[in-house]
């Protein structure tokens, strides 16, 4: 089945698909590497805002699974060897309070991708559901991993509720962003 998003339909229109994919992979690690850098530290919590969770969930609706896998994987690699492409140019993946969400991120991305993939994420109202849906893997593994830095009763209010009106505006605006750029009308 040919993926129904935006880029694997694109690459697929094109000659030399290989250095299309390397491209398209690249500028999407780039992109995840820039939204990291909006970042706010709260005072209460380990775990910053960031413009990461954007980037997926718009990687996700565009790219669809199976290269978001990829753009979050390499990304998440880079990060792993040093290059400075976590929030306030920090490199480095090791065991700490934000490396359950970086790891659900790219479950959030596959997630999100598979129903793109099958056109599932058409209109805003769909594409933000699913966006919303695939936050719960960021939440979940990112509060999974925090439980062992934060004691048990600070830990929603350390890791989940502080982020739950960004998150949500996040992933309407990236649904009505690619409903957009797809030239859908939002419904």
């Amino acid at each position: 089945m040919m993926s129904q998003a935006f880029v694997p339909q694109w690459i697929s229109r094109r000659q030399n698909t290989e250095a299309w994919e390397i491209f398209w992979v690249g500028s999407g690690t780039l992109y995840l590497a820039l939204l990291a850098q909006i970042s706010f530290s709260l005072p209460f919590t380990p775990v910053p805002i960031t413009g990461q969770t954007f980037g997926v969930a718009t990687l996700a609706l565009l790219w669809g699974g199976k290269r978001t896998f990829a753009v979050v994987g390499i990304y998440l690699l880079e990060g792993a060897i040093g290059l400075p492409v976590f929030a306030d140019f920090s490199g480095g993946l090791e065991w700490g309070p934000t490396l359950g969400y970086l790891i659900g991120m790219l479950l959030s991305g596959v997630f999100i991708g598979v129903f793109t993939d099958h056109g599932l994420t058409n209109t805003l109202l769909k594409a933000w559901l699913f966006c919303s849906l695939g936050s719960a893997f960021t939440f979940l593994i990112g509060l999974f991993i925090l439980h062992f830095f934060i004691p048990f009763p600070d830990l929603l209010a350390a890791g989940l509720f502080p982020f739950l009106p960004g998150d949500i505006l996040k992933n309407f605006a990236a649904a009505l962003a690619v409903t957009k750029f797809r030239g859908r009308k939002p419904q």
